[in-house]
């Protein structure tokens, strides 16, 4: 009777053995890239195959985490995040018994990875070439900058950057209608980039096509409503007409806009001028010769200084 009750006792003792040598060690490193420990590093450890299964722990000061795995049978997931650093995901089964497995987790900075991320797009077919082409073109290569820009757009043809940079090089060059066919097929890929929208404007303009010209203009308006160049433009058509006081007020807005732009500040500075206030006129013309002293219109303004 008793044989019987030991045989019994001894049943329940085994799957507790068996659970127990299911058991495994995991022993995680956390670092930068460069190997350095990270510190209060947070790890969550979920099982896909058990939905209810969740632990967190964080790494001491030498970037370490060590836990214990019940059932190492099953697979675990390892989400570990740092603050200023890109999380990362792991999938890993636990060793069984009494190994310990052993985890490395290298997490890179936030700032390395938008670095990456930047070098990635731009070593990307046509952006690489646009990238060299205004390298060229810094170096004062038109004719090799022009090849680049050009296989920029056979590489990626909505690349609207390449096509406003091969319009920009045909409007310097005074090939006014391949000027606006480029800038065309700029604003076709990108409808709003107000560059493009600029250049095709000037070349309308330029080729005596006052109705092409308004009509980007207008676009222009839309996609840059606050540039400078916008309300200095419609004072212009004041100060033609004489009308100083209509014109006053948009150089005004074009300085809310840009303290320093050139042609608004020596506008209105004359504006002040012929309106008797020498005092304003002399503070504006000082500031327009500060910031632009090489400008066209910087040789009137100090003979205009002389007599203020």
């Amino acid at each position: 009777m008793n044989h019987r009750r030991l045989l019994v006792a001894a049943t329940f003792l085994v799957p507790a053995v068996l659970f127990a040598q299911a058991q495994g060690r995991v022993r995680g490193t956390v670092t930068d890239s460069a190997g350095k420990p990270i510190l209060q590093a947070k790890i969550i450890i979920t099982c896909p195959e058990v939905a209810t299964y969740r632990k967190e722990v964080s790494s001491d000061d030498k970037g370490v985490f060590t836990m214990l795995i019940v059932d190492a049978t099953k697979r675990y997931l390892f989400h570990v995040e740092a603050p200023g650093f890109q999380a990362i995901e792991q999938l890993h089964k636990p060793l069984i018994g009494a190994q310990t497995l052993e985890i490395s987790f290298p997490l890179k900075s936030i700032q390395q990875v938008q670095k990456e991320a930047e070098e990635q797009a731009l070593s990307q077919p046509g952006i690489k070439e646009l990238r060299e082409g205004k390298d060229l073109l810094d170096a004062g290569d038109k004719t090799g900058a022009r090849a680049k820009f050009a296989a920029a757009v056979q590489a990626l043809p909505s690349l609207h950057l390449a096509w406003y940079e091969l319009a920009r090089l045909d409007y310097d060059a005074g090939k006014l209608d391949d000027a606006l066919a480029n800038a065309g097929k700029c604003l076709e890929a990108s409808p709003n980039f107000a560059a493009c929208l600029a250049l095709a404007a000037n070349a309308s303009k330029a080729k005596g096509d006052m109705a092409g010209f308004e009509r980007y203009m207008a676009a222009y308006k839309v996609a840059n409503p606050m540039d400078p160049v916008i309300f200095f433009n419609e004072a212009a058509g004041f100060l033609n007409k004489n009308d100083d006081a209509s014109a006053k007020t948009l150089l005004e807005q074009a300085l809310a806009v840009d303290d320093e732009f050139p042609p608004a500040l020596f506008e209105l500075g004359m504006v002040y001028l012929r309106a008797g206030d020498s005092a304003k006129a002399k503070e504006l013309l000082q500031k327009f010769l500060s910031v632009a002293p090489n400008h066209k219109d910087a040789p009137m303004a100090q003979d205009m200084l002389k007599y203020l």
